[in-house]
């Protein structure tokens, strides 16, 4: 018996709901929207800042680097002695491991594959504390054992439990399956499939192999900024003993374990900031929406409140039953943000690129969703409980002699929803401003000059196992003949091969000199990015040649050393004559050597597009020798038609060989992600942020034509025309809209401050911008208006007195 004044609060909240579909949608559009947009960005942030690490206690690990000036670097990366001579010395950590990875080339049964593995040393499975779903970890001694992890397991094993022991190959070496790691177990990112030990030949690698990122746990009571300190001066306790190798380095960085293995840390940091404050800019707005709505329902539901008082109706009953129809609201606007933002979150997900490190998958997870939950359940509270008090004291006779006309001052005036509305209008022109600033910069990404043209180029990455093509002659042959077959297919204009590929996250810097104007301390000779390609290279990637020839047959391993450099380089060291023909002196890892400049090229972006473009070195690959390299394939116009027939031609010579094959468009995508993302959902944030200004215009307009519909009907029936009407009512939208695009262009130019390290190309005080943003919430105001105005011109002022 006591749910029956529930379950009947319920039907009847149920019934005034159906009763104004108008009003219910509104609200339930405005309350999906500002929940979904919140929970949507903490989902798809959550495993990138906001889940834990799953490492035991990981706010005791840290990552090491060592600090090159001259390069720009705080995480060089250390050799082994190195890392031995600080073992030694620190008292900072419990304990400290090793790490990098490389690329393995897999094959089996299972057909062959190239994947990334992590060469580990024997003790960082358990420096991080993650025991194996599997089998077992690295133990002293280990020796061509492999574990795997949890989807490479499922993937291409079929989570197979007998596959302990199984025998696999990597580079053509048998490697015994020990373990399999569990699925949250992510190190050092998503894209490495699984973990070899580190060789037993690693103790005997020279000082100056710079190969390994270390890792360590710090001790009780050691901060990291103590930790650095103390490693800074063992650092320069070493650079005394080994000035030409620990001497290059001039500190020592120590970071957080997350931002360290997320390579776009900063980047993503940065536009979850730009997005925490769109979304909450939109929450806002949707309060502000449906505290005006519900003002507005409240004021026009008096006379109905009143006559229910009249016929006995308690206020307590009143209040429960005007709640309830706020919470069935909340209820039915809050599940659908939820799925909302849930969709969203998956859909935007795959943008990431799996190299960017990330805790499990983008989901709803416990505590966003009961943000969620509780968020909902608050809003028939905030937005029912106060007007349902303030028309439960309604003054019968007053109600019931005059209706529904205007009031004054009162929680449902229209003084106080008009300063909603322009509240909600200045949240929204400064949303829609930094929308329309990310959206320019996107634009502003394409007009880029790269120095090369991606469309039309087909990149396929080759590494050769060592077991296979131990001699360089083995080497030579093999890509030679891939080459050859690459380059006579249909369709294939040029083919040739660099190391390594522009905007794929490599960088690879030599130090050069003039011949006769070399300084004497080393430290002091410039860099440069280095690149070393084959013969037909820049014509398949559409790099123009300025000056001389490209590398051809004459560019032999026994050849003269030749360089090909490029335009800023050459304006740069050359400016008054031709670079062709010049001396360069360049330092590679075997040491000096003097080359011949036959070549100039157009500068190519090679970082990203924000990087500024420095002195760029091509030499021949043949002069080189490289296991690993990058087959690029000009294809025309759709290059991604002759991935098949790539893919046969380099199994003709090496059937067992994997090949991974991208359009180069999508490599130079990825370097644009961050805008691409930004501008995408920043987008969506502001058309969701001006669909609901426009909700709240309509929603005041009309409810003012509503209460005002008697003096409407005087005024027609004193000679005013339908125009006259028409404008009344227009300009009272345009009047809000206007005030509420003055205080929003003021908070729109401070955040547009927060946005400034995200935009590319833009000022982020665009006048184009801002006035666009103005002339749109002009045109949606009267927009908005138009219904309401229409309503209002065509009133019959005979019907209306009438009835008054």
């Amino acid at each position: 018996m006591r749910f029956d004044p529930i379950w009947q609060d319920l039907v009847l909240a149920w019934r005034n709901v159906v009763a104004k579909p108008s009003y219910a949608v509104v609200v339930l559009i405005t309350l999906a929207l500002g929940i979904a947009a919140n929970t949507m960005i903490v989902s798809f942030m959550n495993p990138y800042f906001i889940r834990p690490l799953p490492f035991r206690d990981a706010y005791e690990l840290v990552q090491i680097g060592q600090v090159d000036t001259l390069r720009g670097w705080d995480g060089a990366r250390f050799s082994i002695p190195q890392v031995e001579d600080w073992r030694a010395r620190s008292r900072a950590f419990r304990e400290l491991g090793t790490y990098y990875y490389t690329t393995k080339n897999v094959t089996g049964t299972e057909g062959p594959e190239s994947l990334l593995a992590g060469v580990l040393s024997e003790n960082l499975f358990g420096l991080l504390g993650v025991p194996p779903r599997l089998g077992r970890t690295f133990e002293p001694g280990d020796s061509e054992v492999v574990v795997l992890s949890d989807g490479l397991w499922r993937r291409r094993y079929g989570a197979d439990p007998a596959i302990l022991g199984t025998v696999i190959s990597l580079d053509g070496i048998p490697h015994s399956v020990i373990g399999v790691m569990p699925p949250a177990f992510n190190f050092p990112f998503g894209g490495v499939k699984m973990w070899i030990p580190l060789p037993a030949t690693a103790s005997a690698e020279p000082r100056d192999r710079d190969l390994h990122i270390l890792v360590g746990r710090l001790n009780p009571e050691w901060t990291r900024e103590r930790a650095r300190v103390e490693l800074e001066g063992i650092q320069s306790e070493l650079s005394a003993t080994y000035p030409d190798i620990d001497g290059q380095f001039s500190g020592v960085s120590v970071k957080e374990l997350r931002e360290a293995l997320n390579f776009g840390y900063d980047i993503m940091r940065a536009s979850f900031t730009v997005f925490l404050a769109a979304v909450g800019f939109i929450l806002l707005i949707a309060c502000v929406n449906v505290a005006s709505l519900t003002l507005a329902r409240a004021r026009a539901r008096e006379r109905d409140v009143a006559v229910r008082s009249a016929l006995g109706a308690r206020r307590g009953h009143i209040v429960r039953q005007l709640l309830t129809e706020s919470l069935l609201l909340a209820l039915l606007g809050g599940g659908l943000g939820v799925f909302l933002a849930d969709w969203g979150a998956r859909a935007i997900a795959p943008l990431v690129p799996e190299d960017i490190f990330r805790v499990g998958e983008v989901e709803l997870d416990t505590r966003v969703l009961l943000f969620s939950v509780a968020l909902t359940l608050l809003t028939p509270v905030l937005f029912g409980l106060a007007p349902a008090i303030g028309i439960s004291r309604t003054n019968l006779v007053s109600s019931l002699r005059q209706g529904v006309r205007a009031g004054g001052a009162g929680i449902g005036s229209m003084r106080v929803r008009r300063a909603l509305v322009v509240l909600e209008v200045t949240l929204a022109i400064a949303l829609v401003v930094g929308t329309g600033l990310m959206v320019r910069s996107f634009f502003e990404l394409q007009k880029v000059e790269l120095g090369f043209r991606p469309e039309a180029a087909l990149t396929v990455r080759l590494a050769l196992p060592q077991t296979d093509y131990p001699e360089a002659s083995e080497q030579k042959l093999f890509f030679d003949r891939a080459l050859l077959e690459v380059s006579s297919l249909p369709g294939a204009r040029a083919a040739g091969y660099t190391v390594p590929l522009p905007m794929n996250h490599a960088i690879w810097t030599v130090q050069f000199a003039l011949p006769d104007d070399a300084p004497a301390a080393r430290e002091n000779w410039p860099l440069a990015h280095q690149f070393n390609v084959s013969s037909r290279y820049f014509e398949a990637m559409g790099v123009a040649l300025l000056a001389g020839r490209t590398f051809d047959e004459r560019d032999g391993p026994n050849s003269a050393r030749v360089v090909i450099v490029s335009r800023s380089t050459a304006d740069a060291y050359w400016p008054d004559r031709n670079a062709v023909g010049e001396s360069l002196l360049v330092v590679d890892s075997e040491g000096t050597f003097e080359a011949t400049v036959v070549g100039v090229v157009a500068d190519v972006r090679h970082e990203g597009f924000q990087d500024e473009i420095g002195a760029q070195i091509y030499q021949a690959i043949d002069q080189g020798g490289f296991r690993g390299r990058f087959l690029v394939v000009s294809a025309g116009a759709d290059p991604e038609n002759l991935t098949r027939a790539v893919a046969g031609a380099i199994a003709a010579v090496d059937p067992n060989l994997p090949v991974e094959i991208r359009p180069m468009a999508d490599i130079v995508s990825e370097s644009a992600l961050q805008w691409t993302i930004s501008s995408i959902l920043l987008g969506v944030f502001g058309a969701v942020a001006l669909l609901l200004a426009s909700l709240g215009i309509y929603g005041v307009v009309a409810f003012t034509v509503a209460e005002r519909r008697r003096e409407i009907g005087i005024r027609m029936a004193l000679g005013a025309t339908s125009r006259e009407i028409g404008a009344l009512v227009l300009g009272e939208g345009l009047k809000l809209t206007a005030a509420g695009i003055a205080l929003g262009i003021v908070l729109a130019g401070i955040a547009a401050r927060l946005v400034a390290s995200q935009l590319f190309g833009v000022s982020p005080f665009d006048p184009v911008t801002f006035v666009v943003a103005t002339g749109l919430f002009i045109a949606t105001s009267a927009f908005a208006s138009l219904a309401p105005t229409l309503r209002a011109s065509s009133t019959n002022p005979i019907a209306v007195l009438r009835h008054e």
